[in-house]
């Protein structure tokens, strides 16, 4: 199951849902329909209804807030969780104040200014169609968004989620620097931590190949550890 980031759709785990077979993927509320909520508790609280009819536990994949949320949905039903992959994300996702403040007084800016920082290699026709998917959010689906991010904190709530985790982070991440990515995996019991190189925020579409390869890794070791066999 893939949860996005702020400000983005399930496009932004697209070489992943292709990849993986069976994949799920959900829209957060106001990504783009419906009105956004805000506080990661909230949208963890949204994703447990969405799939409680599917068939588990699910591992949950999440890109920065989407991160955060899952780590929120894992806290709260951990048996609805059989693992974790937590990209660009940490136990904090701390957002600057003037950043908020930029929703209101130049909100096409701050899309750019977001959408510009999570790629370490600016194509700009890439930049542009990324900033027009923010912008057609809207401001109130950003903000909300921004602070759910400011005011997650699950730091000293981690000790007992024993479900396996990897967190991966892009090595030149300006938006979640790999220092959370690695305060979050020194806090779980059970992760494995990876660095991607050449990559910024966005590493599941920048460097794909190599999220994918993590990524089934992880599940062949979920697997495995699962069926006992050796």
């Amino acid at each position: 199951m893939f949860i996005h980031g702020a400000g983005r759709t399930p496009a932004s785990w697209g070489p992943q849902l292709a990849r993986f077979e069976g994949a799920l993927a959900v829209a957060l509320p106001g990504h783009p329909d419906g009105p956004p909520l805000e506080g990661t508790r909230a949208m963890a609280e949204w994703v447990i209804a969405e799939v409680g009819e599917v068939p588990g536990p699910l591992v949950m994949a999440g890109h920065s807030l989407g991160g955060a949320v899952a780590l929120e949905v894992a806290l709260a039903r951990p048996d609805l969780v059989s693992g974790l992959v937590l990209v660009s994300t940490g136990a904090r996702l701390p957002v600057p104040d003037d950043a908020i403040a930029r929703i209101d007084t130049d909100f096409e800016a701050e899309c750019a200014r977001m959408v510009e920082q999570s790629w370490l290699h600016h194509e700009p026709e890439l930049i542009r169609r990324g900033t027009n998917s923010v912008i057609s959010m809207g401001p109130e689906s950003l903000r909300a968004d921004y602070v759910s991010a400011r005011d997650h904190d699950v730091r000293g709530r981690l000790a007992g989620l024993d479900i396996p985790a990897l967190v991966v982070s892009g090595e030149q991440d300006p938006l979640v620097p790999t220092w959370l990515s690695e305060e979050l995996a020194d806090e779980l019991p059970d992760a494995t931590m990876a660095v991607i190189t050449d990559a910024a925020h966005v590493p599941q579409l920048e460097r794909p190949e190599a999220i994918d390869l993590l990524v089934a890794a992880f599940l062949a070791r979920l697997e495995i550890s699962l069926t006992g066999d050796a």
